[in-house]
């Protein structure tokens, strides 16, 4: 557990490890597959269990189901706000886009 903006972060005894800045823009990102799951570092072999994501910048909309969102469907989420995925599963299957015409930028650390 850590302590995150006055709330506690659940990562289930996870460490954190690698670390990202992710543009999202018009077309849709995932998080990257090499963070997810290194294949060089001292997580080679390892899954990441959680990520935290902030967003700076802009809105955006996500999905979780593998599925593209667009514009006008999925999740929405406002700059300066913060998301805490779990499980692998979820991590592969993230797909964001952003809303209006400024990219946003994700702060992400993997947990593993």
């Amino acid at each position: 557990m850590a302590w995150f903006g006055g709330e506690v972060l659940q990562t289930r005894n996870r460490v954190p490890g690698e670390f990202e800045s992710l543009t999202v823009g018009a077309e849709a990102v995932r998080l990257t597959g090499d963070k997810i799951k290194p294949i060089s570092g001292s997580y080679t072999g390892l899954s990441a269990r959680v990520a935290l994501l902030t967003l700076e910048g802009a809105d955006i909309r996500f999905r979780l189901d593998g599925g593209q969102p667009d514009a006008n469907s999925g999740h929405y989420l406002t700059s300066g706000d913060t998301l805490v995925l779990m499980e692998t599963q979820a991590l592969e299957k993230f797909q964001a886009i952003r809303v209006g015409e400024v990219s946003g930028t994700f702060q992400v650390t993997y947990f593993y």
